[in-house]
């Protein structure tokens, strides 16, 4: 029975090996569906830092640190989560060159 069993395993693992070759998915998450490990890993963090700053022991130990170099390193780390890094923005012409402050002062020195 157990060699049956064996078996059949193996015949479909052949079976769905070729038909994922040809293009063909069986079973699997869908795309877009939230992995359910993850969701739970960060529901448990939300919930364990939620009670942390609640209990307002975060904001003592922070203001515990002696040194201001290291608060900000912390605070700076901490804002990632919560601020969207900031793109730089590059200005160019019509020609697709960078405009420079050197040029835009040289075409401002030209107007009368």
């Amino acid at each position: 029975m157990f060699a049956t069993k064996v078996a059949r395993l193996i015949l479909l693992k052949i079976l769905s090996v070729n038909l994922m070759a040809k293009g063909k998915k069986y079973g699997g998450r869908v795309a877009g569906t939230p992995n359910k490990v993850t969701a739970l890993t960060k529901s448990a963090i939300a919930e364990l830092l939620a009670g942390y700053h609640d209990s307002g022991k975060m904001q003592e130990d922070f203001d515990a640190i002696e040194d201001p170099k290291d608060r900000l390193v912390i605070a700076e780390k901490m804002m990632q989560y919560v601020m969207p890094k900031m793109q730089a923005v590059a200005f160019t012409d019509a020609d697709e060159k960078p405009i420079t402050i050197e040029k835009t002062l040289i075409e401002l020195s030209k107007i009368k």
